[in-house]
Parts: structure tokens; sequence; C-alpha cells
């Protein structure tokens, strides 16, 4: 018998969580009327997660992954697309901010033809870099991403194809899924905080989830050299324009000493130093692409669930 749906889960850290997200699938999976596989993917983990995963009993076909490191969540979250034994997939996460039930709603939005649904989260704030992380997206990068961010969604077989067909390194699969141009939905979902645990959303792991989007995505930093380019060289030209036109009217007496020379050098090559470091973030992704390293290892794979259980595929790359 075939999945209706698989749930891909990442975990990182999370041993306090798990007694808590099993019971709580458990008493879900009784009242879905549709076959559902969970897909743990446990991303290097320093703690017990992998063990309490592994040894858990769901009411459902269970899959858990274990990275050979941390690789980080969007890594994971595709090794979890990988190995899904349904074409419809499911994000979702350790922290259950979103209720469960809405993993209803989502198959059902499926269902009725869509092919990309997300969560549209109601009464949520971010923070003031989040809000502009957004605004920045939606001009740059995607005008239907959500003002308030994604955090789960939900896709068909077409989808999941070509996420395996294009693994990328360096990269935000929420805006790989979203520029591959199918029909979304949103859903509105009313965010939950998170009872247990803390998140694992460092101040380190968002710089560099803006830096890889906007690399990724837009060409927004190039041109922005462009235009620092422009305007430097249009105010310096301005400047001795203005200076050469003061000496031939002798408006004014005017020395240009050594203070003026070090504020231009200074700003110029500020502006320098700003360019070369843009361009050096396209170049460092050029290498890893070239370097062809994998974007994830799966160190084991552990399946529960129809009278079988397996623990198989050591050591594959992606």
């Amino acid at each position: 018998m075939g999945i209706d749906l698989s749930v891909i889960i990442p975990a990182f850290n999370e041993e306090e969580n798990v007694p808590f997200v099993v019971r709580t699938f458990n008493d879900y999976l009784q009242e879905v009327n549709f076959s559902i596989e969970l897909v743990f993917v446990d991303d290097g983990s320093s703690d017990k997660t992998i063990h309490l995963l592994r040894d858990a009993t769901f009411s459902c076909k269970t899959t858990v992954i274990k990275l050979s490191r941390n690789f980080g969540s969007h890594a994971a979250i595709r090794a979890g697309i990988k190995l899904a034994a349904s074409d419809c997939c499911m994000l979702y996460y350790m922290d259950l901010s979103e209720p469960i039930e809405y993993i209803g709603i989502f198959y059902e939005k499926l269902c009725e033809g869509n092919d990309i649904v997300y969560s549209d989260r109601v009464g949520y704030r971010g923070s003031l870099g989040s809000r502009l992380f957004a605004k920045l997206v939606r001009k740059y990068i995607d005008q239907s991403y959500p003002i308030n961010g994604v955090s789960c969604l939900a896709f068909n077989g077409r989808i999941k194809e070509k996420l395996n067909e294009n693994i990328e390194i360096n990269s935000s699969i929420f805006f790989q899924i979203f520029q591959l141009g199918y029909t979304k939905i949103g859903i509105p979902v009313e965010i939950q905080k998170r009872e247990r645990g803390t998140s694992k959303w460092t101040l380190s792991k968002k710089v560099k989830l803006f830096i890889d989007s906007f690399v990724m995505f837009s060409h927004m930093p190039i041109r922005l050299i462009s235009i620092i380019g422009i305007i430097s060289s249009g105010a310096g030209f301005v400047w001795a324009l203005l200076i050469a036109l003061i000496k031939i009217t002798k408006l004014f007496e005017f020395s240009v000493g050594f203070p003026m020379i070090s504020c231009i050098l200074l700003i110029g090559f500020g502006m320098i130093n700003i360019s070369l470091g843009i361009i050096s973030e396209y170049l460092v992704r050029t290498l890893d692409a070239s370097r062809n390293r994998p974007v994830f290892i799966i160190e084991d794979v552990f399946r529960k669930g129809d009278d079988d259980e397996r623990r198989f595929k050591r050591e594959q790359e992606f």
C-alpha cells in the first residue's frame, strides 16, 4: 500500500522535545483518514536525539535518517525528501510551532490540484531584521514570497522530482521551490510558542541564510556593486569640476589638504573592499559547486512500520 504523504522533520539536539513530539503525532494519527510517513532527519545531533527517535514507537511508517555531521536544516530537509516514500511531501518541525492539524489541511489542498501549499503566518510579527529580510526577498527574489516568511510547506510529486534533480549547495530550499513557478496557495496559520527545548536558529545561521539567499537567487549584490561604482565615479567627477570651478573663478580660498585626501582614500578603499567581498561570495559558491562536494552524507537509515524494521543504506552521498 502506498504512502499518501511524507512529513519531513529535521532535528538537531532535540532530545528534550522528542517524547512530546511522539505523543502529539500518535494522538493526531488516530484522527487522519490518509496514510502518513514520518521522516525524521537527525542533523548531526550531539545529544540523544537519534537514539530517542530510533527507539520511539509511532502508529505509522517511520524513517529515521542520520547524517554524518551537522550540514544545516536545509540540507537535512533535502535528505528527507530524497528518501521520502511518497510523492507528496510536507516540511514540518520539531518545535510544533504550527498546529499539527494543518498537516491534513495542507494535504487536502494538494489533492485539490495545488502544486505548493505554504503557511501564511497570521498574527506573527518577526524581528526588524526578519521583516527587512522578507521585504528584500519580495523586491529582489520573488514577489510572491509571504511577507511573514515561510516555515511549513507541502508540495506534490513534480516539485519533489525537480528538487531531487537539483540538489543545490549553499542554497535555500524554500526559494528554490518558490522559483519553480508552479501553482501556490497560502493557508493562514497561527503560530504557537515552542513549549520545550530552545530554538537552534542562531544569528550566524540567519546571516548565512541571508547571504545564501541573495547570492544564489538574485543578481542584486552584483548590481549593487555597479551602482556604487557609478555613484562614486559621478561624485568624484562632480567634486573635481567643483574644485576646478572654485580655483578658476577664485570665489574663495580653498585649500585641498591631506585630511580631504585621506577621507577620499578611506571611502574609496572601503567601497572597493565591499565590492570585492560581494564578488568573493559568488566565487566561493562557484568553487563549492565545481568541487562537487556532497550537500549531505547519510550515515544510517532506520525504517519502521508495516511489520518491518530495518537498518540499511550506510554512507550515501548526495
